[in-house]
C-alpha cells in the first residue's frame, strides 16, 4: 500500500510534458519574418536592419522570448522611412503537442522606439495585440527548423525559426 501510495505521489509530482522534445532548446527567429510581423501589425512595409530575437523553450512549456536592439526599417504611407528599435521580453507557457500550440503570456516588456521626422516616438506593444503576446495554431519541428502557424487575422508569432547554435 505505502509503495502504491509513494508510486502515485511521485506520478502526481511529475509535471506533465507540455512540449514535443523536438521543440526544446534555444531558437534564433528568421530575420525576414519577424519583419514581416511587424510589417503586418503596423500594417506598412518593412525590412529587417539588424538585432535579434532568440526564444528559450523549457521542457515543462515555459517560454522565454528576448528582443535585443532588433531594428526594421518601417515605410507607412506618407511618413518618410523609420527605424523601429525593439527591446524587452516575453515570458510564458506554451502547449505544443501532436501539430498544435498555444502561447499564454504571463509576463510581456517589449517595448519599441522610431525617430518620426526629428521626433523620438515611443510605440506602444501588448500583450493582448503585440508580437509574441500569445496565440495558437499549428507547428511543425525537424530539430534543426521550426515554423509556427497562427491561427486567426494577423499573425503575432514569427513562423521561422531555427536551432541556435
Amino acid at each position: 500500500m505505502r509503495t502504491a501510495l509513494a508510486c502515485l505521489c511521485a506520478l502526481l509530482a511529475s509535471p506533465a510534458l507540455a512540449v514535443d522534445d523536438c521543440l526544446e532548446g534555444r531558437w534564433q527567429v528568421d530575420t525576414s519574418d519577424i519583419a514581416r510581423v511587424l510589417a503586418d501589425q503596423m500594417s506598412a512595409a518593412a525590412s529587417y536592419v539588424s538585432g535579434g530575437v532568440t526564444m528559450q523553450i523549457a521542457r515543462d512549456g515555459a517560454i522565454t522570448m528576448l528582443v535585443r536592439d532588433l531594428t526594421i526599417t518601417v515605410e507607412v504611407a506618407d511618413v518618410p522611412p523609420m527605424d523601429v528599435v525593439v527591446n524587452g521580453a516575453s515570458r510564458g507557457s506554451l502547449t505544443a503537442e501532436n501539430g498544435g500550440w498555444t502561447l499564454t503570456v504571463t509576463d510581456y516588456s517589449l517595448e519599441g522606439s522610431a525617430n518620426v521626422m526629428g521626433s523620438e516616438l515611443t510605440i506602444p506593444f501588448n500583450a493582448a495585440s503585440g508580437m509574441f503576446g500569445g496565440g495558437s495554431g499549428s507547428y511543425a519541428c525537424d530539430g534543426d527548423l521550426l515554423t509556427f502557424d497562427s491561427l486567426g487575422p494577423s499573425s503575432r508569432l514569427p513562423r521561422r525559426w531555427s536551432r541556435a547554435r
